[in-house]
């Protein structure tokens, strides 16, 4: 008999164990078509201890994000704690898509509702939309916190890296 697994919803705060008896915190920040919009903050803390110090992680710095599928969760090796309300303006990116005409983009909206031609300076620096698997992101902050070699790819993972949503388009 097949398990039914919750799902996931906007403001969903989880832990990630980290496998030597620590865990980080990450929140759902939006859902796009099959996959969720993850930011996994820079808190880390003894396992048993993470369920009592959300609002302190929730409080601490982004440090990465992006669009991954609820694989991790289904096993609930990723738990989810408790739902607190998320601010998406501060997280949801923009896009580059590709357009009618080979070579020419457009910058989309995180939910792809809104989309405008890609100024030269957009096209280089907004990435296209790309999921990456939950264990991409256990993996970037086990490296983070040092229990495995860091690798470069974990840098397009940064929160930094990434240009607003809502700085392109007004709501």
């Amino acid at each position: 008999m097949n398990k039914k697994w919750p799902s996931l919803k906007d403001g969903d705060v989880f832990k990630i164990p980290l496998g030597d008896g620590r865990a980080a915190v990450g929140q759902v920040v939006s859902k796009y078509l099959s996959v969720y919009y993850v930011v996994i903050f820079d808190f880390v803390a003894p396992e048993e201890q993470v369920p009592s110090r959300v609002t302190e992680a929730l409080g601490s710095e982004p440090l990465f994000a992006g669009l991954s599928r609820d694989a991790l969760f289904r096993p609930e090796r990723w738990q989810v704690l408790e739902n607190r309300p998320v601010d998406s303006r501060k997280f949801l990116p923009a896009y580059k898509v590709g357009w009618r005409v080979p070579g020419q983009y457009v910058v989309e909206d995180f939910w792809g509702t809104r989309r405008r031609p890609a100024t030269d300076l957009e096209e280089q620096i907004l990435p296209f939309r790309a999921t990456n698997s939950a264990a991409i992101f256990e993996d970037a902050i086990r490296a983070h916190v040092g229990l495995e070699p860091w690798d470069e790819f974990y840098d397009e993972l940064r929160v930094g890296k990434f240009v607003k949503s809502a700085d392109l388009f007004d709501d």
